[in-house]
């Protein structure tokens, strides 16, 4: 079975370590202690700048490619329903996450968010189906299909806030979503896996 790409490669580690280079954790640099982190051969415990959240965090992002289930290559889209879901029963100052429609995106998207009790409302836009990699490619992730989800599930009344993030391949349109929907635009990671490490300590264990 040919695997689909997921972007595990694309999570930046790196940056969400302290950056120090203390050697409190017994290693020369934080360089060293990722490259340890990433053959198992430690956990992110040893650092004593981590927190125990954000521990927990790591060991997520560093195992994303096992939680996530493996899914096929498709040679065609394969849409599924676009509209909101909701995790972790979210209130009005929870997250809320704008993807893709297709099946694939929400099968990692969902499979990463059942590791934290984090709530969150997600918001499927139709892309037809196109991957986030495909979508901004093909133009079926819009600020225009944005803006009409955003309204068709009413997220203004749902929050308290208007800020979404949106992911890392759809950097490009960040402006002209801000200027659309007059909605705050933050740029969330290309890859799902990294979720856990971009929220951080808010990413709490179930």
């Amino acid at each position: 079975m040919l695997k689909a790409n997921l972007y595990f490669d694309q999570i930046d580690f790196y940056k969400y370590l302290p950056q120090t280079d203390c050697k409190e954790c017994g290693l020369d640099s934080c360089k060293e202690l990722l490259k340890r982190l990433k053959t198992g051969g430690i956990k992110p415990e040893v650092c004593p700048h981590i927190s125990k959240n954000m521990a927990y965090a790591f060991s997520t992002a560093l195992n994303a490619d096992r939680i996530i289930p493996e899914i096929e290559l498709m040679q065609l889209p394969v849409p599924a329903e676009s509209g909101l879901i909701e995790f972790n029963m979210p209130d009005k100052n929870s997250s809320l996450l704008i993807s893709g429609n297709s099946e694939l995106s929400q099968l990692a998207l969902s499979g990463i968010l059942t590791t934290t009790i984090k709530p969150f409302y997600v918001l499927f836009v139709d892309t037809n189906g196109d991957t986030m990699d495909m979508a901004v490619i093909f133009k079926t992730f819009t600020a225009e299909r944005i803006k009409d989800t955003i309204l068709d599930n009413n997220m203004s009344e749902r929050l308290d806030h208007k800020e979404m993030i949106i992911p890392g391949f759809a950097k490009s349109l960040n402006r002209e979503i801000e200027r659309l929907t007059g909605w705050n635009v933050n740029v969330g990671p290309i890859c799902c896996g990294e979720l856990p490490l971009y929220f951080g300590e808010d990413w709490v264990a179930p």
